[in-house]
This record gives C-alpha cells, sequence and structure tokens, in this order.
C-alpha cells in the first residue's frame, strides 16, 4: 500500500557506516549534517490542527504543546516536515530530560524546566505539494524558504558538502549532544523504508537489544542482550546490575511478556524487545559479549531491527 506524505510510518532511514570515508560518493554528492540526540518526529503542519507523530505514529502533540504551537503557527498548513525533538539543558541536547519528560505522567507540565524544540531536516510535503521525488538538494533549499523566518522552538539542522568541516562537526559537535553524523546523496529522494542515507557515530556506545531481565521487571537487576540476525533476535550477553535507581527508571519502559502454557523462570522474565544503548568498552569474541556491559539508557524511540550487527561488533554504534 502506497503512503501518503503525513503517514508517519513512511520515513526514510539511514544505514550505518563505519567511518566517515564510508559516506563519501553517495549519488550527486555527499551532504552532511548532525546527527542530533534526540526523537525523530514528523511536525504535519495545519495551524490549530497541527500534529507531533513519532516514528511509529504516536501522537506527541499534547506532550510537547509548545513545539506544536510554534509548528502550528510557523509553517504552512498542508506542509510535514521530518526533524528532531530535543531538549536542550545547559547549552546542549539532552535526551535523558527528553525521554524523562516523553514519558512522565504530565510532560507537557515540564515545558517550562525542560523546554522542548524541533531541529528540522527535511521537508517531505510542501502546502499539500509531495515533495518526495525531489532531491535531496531541492527539498533542502525548499526547506530554508519555509524555515527562513522561524524562532523560538523551531530550526533547521547545519547542513555541509565539505568533508572536512563534517569531519570537524563530528568531533566537536559531541559537547552540544550529537552522537555522529548523517550522510545524504543531494540527488537521493526521501523514499519511505529504505536506508538510502548512512550514519556515522561516536564509538563510545552501541545499541543493543534487551530481551529479558532478572529480578523484578518494575526494578531490573541484569539485562539480558541480544542482536537481530537474519530475523531473530541471537543472544549475545548481558549487563552489568543496574542499580537501583537505573532499575527503577527502566522499569517503567520495560512490557513483560507471559507466554500461554509456559512456566515462569526463577532465572529472568522475558520482556518485549527493548533497544538500549550500552558501553562499547567490551570486546567481542565469536559473535558475544566478552563479559558484561554497562547500561547507559533505553532508546524506546527505536525499534530492534534498526539495531546494526555490524556496527555492535565492530564496537561502532
Amino acid at each position: 500500500m502506497s503512503r501518503t506524505p503525513e503517514d508517519p510510518s513512511g520515513l526514510a532511514l539511514a544505514r550505518v557506516a563505519l567511518h566517515l570515508q564510508d559516506t563519501v560518493g553517495l549519488p550527486g554528492g555527499t551532504a552532511w549534517e548532525p546527527k542530533w540526540d534526540g526523537m525523530r518526529v514528523l511536525a504535519l503542519a495545519d495551524g490549530p490542527g497541527t500534529m507531533l507523530r513519532s516514528r511509529y505514529g504516536a501522537d506527541l502533540t499534547a506532550a510537547f504543546p509548545e513545539v506544536a504551537a510554534a509548528v502550528g503557527e510557523q509553517v504552512p498548513p498542508g506542509t510535514v516536515v521530518d526533524g528532531e525533538l530535543v531538549v536542550w539543558q545547559h547549552g546542549r541536547v539532552d535526551f535523558g530530560s527528553l525521554q524523562r519528560r516523553a514519558t512522565a505522567p504530565d510532560p507537557a507540565a515540564l515545558a517550562r524546566s525542560a523546554p522542548a524544540g524541533f531541529i528540522a531536516f527535511d521537508l517531505i510535503q510542501r502546502e499539500h505539494v509531495d515533495a518526495r521525488e525531489l532531491p535531496f538538494m531541492e527539498r533542502r533549499m525548499a526547506l530554508d524558504e519555509v524555515a527562513a523566518d522561524w524562532t523560538g522552538a523551531l530550526a533547521t539542522s547545519p547542513l555541509t558538502g565539505d568533508v572536512e568541516v563534517a569531519a570537524r562537526w563530528f568531533r566537536d559537535l559531541a559537547g552540544a549532544g550529537a552522537d555522529g553524523l548523517v550522510a545524504k546523496g543531494l540527488d537521493q529522494p526521501y523514499r519511505a523504508g529504505t536506508r538510502d542515507w548512512r550514519k556515522v557515530k561516536h564509538r563510545s556506545a552501541l545499541d543493543l537489544v534487551a530481551t529479558a531481565v532478572t529480578g523484578s521487571p518494575a526494578q531490573p537487576g541484569v539485562l539480558l542482550l541480544a542482536l537481530p540476525r537474519d530475523g531473530e533476535l541471537v543472544p549475545v550477553g548481558r549487563s552489568l546490575s543496574l542499580g537501583l535507581a537505573a532499575g527503577l527508571a527502566l522499569g517503567r519502559q520495560i512490557t513483560p511478556v507471559a507466554h500461554p502454557g509456559a512456566a515462569p523462570s526463577a532465572i529472568a522474565t522475558k520482556i518485549a524487545p527493548l533497544v538500549v544503548e550500552v558501553s562499547a568498552d567490551v570486546p567481542w569474541e565469536g559473535g558475544s559479549l566478552t563479559r558484561p556491559v554497562q547500561f547507559l539508557r533505553a532508546r524506546p524511540e527505536l525499534h530492534p531491527v534498526e539495531v546494526a550487527v555490524d556496527a555492535a561488533l565492530t564496537g561502532c554504534r
């Protein structure tokens, strides 16, 4: 079934590249932009009917009213913009603050202490005209026109076609909350569900999939970790003990999975697969971790199929 521009499930995606040089030479030449450490969102502008949708279709409008209001007031109706929802704290993008706000019982109540912003990086519909078949260079020019007078919660992501500038961003913007770079071909259309883009990330952390926990799911002690291979989640190791605070925070994002007829395990409880970020300082051997890894944070906005096997096995996110 074809997807309309308003359908947020049809997003363009990126494939992991291990090195910056692996992103050079995309169709029409490569442009790079920072990969901001936030939540992927489509902004569907329609005045007072404006909506914010997550990559999986969740309606985030009420949770981030200041961003929805800015889009409704400053973006022409019938325009769909792809970008990153972020929270700035102390001069940098703070994913932890964004995650706490998104999972709070009343996230809008935190707008004053943790104000959100929207960093746009692509435009896929302009005033009801589908722009997805246009090359990225033309979509970006159109986005810059739409964004010319943006203020407050709205901004566009920096973009460069100079690989030396991209390398400098990769090195220097980590302190501002960018966890890598996204590379796009200037001639590439916006193709939903494909991995035409490339992303290169810092090597200090990697994404794995938690499939079970020890202890109570409400306060897990250890995560059992896996990687997607050939359509299945294959165990690769476990985390270190989470500790009280981390366990309680993670428990709010865990969904236990009960299998009819299966006896409960005294060792571990299966959970709905959850992407988590762990430290990348543990080596691999034979496709498995050589020792337990440090849990860093949950990434519920990611899907397990997005976890890159090759990147994990080389110690790169």
